[in-house]
């Protein structure tokens, strides 16, 4: 049997692999503004600085207790989740708890928090997205883990400095609206 942090960490890959494709526009939106900036060290070393070519797409949580964006770089062969606890369609807020996942597609090395207590976000923006759907949002934060994000199955973690991104969400309107 699996221990619970691997169940859980095998759950939330099960989740990514249900999200819509991913948005083609250059930067993830369409005037080319999405980004997605960090520097990894530890068991995996990265310095991310995503913008053209890099993939974005955000959605609320299933649950329905906060937002998760997806950011991935299909030539690094990295994606990287941001959870954020108690966010709303249209809210922002400091200090929102996050859980953090970044995977190394092909490699078997997953790194999460599986749970929102080592990271936070302060969400600066969280708007309709002009020219587009009612539903598409432009999303803007920064973020910062606290102490290491453990490896999942293995041994190992990484070291998260804080980070900043620009991507996009599809809240759809609650149900009175539409």
């Amino acid at each position: 049997m699996f221990p619970a942090r691997l169940r859980a960490a095998l759950a939330t890959l099960a989740l990514l692999s249900a999200l819509p494709a991913a948005a083609a526009a250059p930067g993830c939106l369409p005037d080319g503004s999405g980004r997605l900036d960090m520097v990894v060290s530890g068991a995996l070393e990265a310095r991310i600085a995503w913008a053209e070519g890099m993939e974005c797409q955000g959605m609320p949580r299933p649950d329905g207790s906060g937002l998760r964006v997806m950011f991935a770089n299909r030539q690094e062969s990295l994606l990287v989740v941001i959870g954020i606890s108690g966010v709303e369609r249209g809210a922002t807020g400091e200090d929102l708890p996050a859980n953090f996942t970044l995977v190394k597609e092909g490699a078997g090395e997953f790194y999460s928090t599986l749970g929102d207590e080592l990271c936070s976000v302060t969400l600066l923006e969280n708007a309709p997205l002009e020219g587009t759907a009612d539903e598409v949002f432009r999303i803007r934060g920064e973020g910062v883990c606290q102490a290491p994000v453990p490896a999942v199955g293995r041994e190992g973690e990484v070291a998260i400095r804080p980070f900043a991104f620009t991507g996009m969400a599809i809240w759809p309107a609650p149900a009175r609206e539409r």
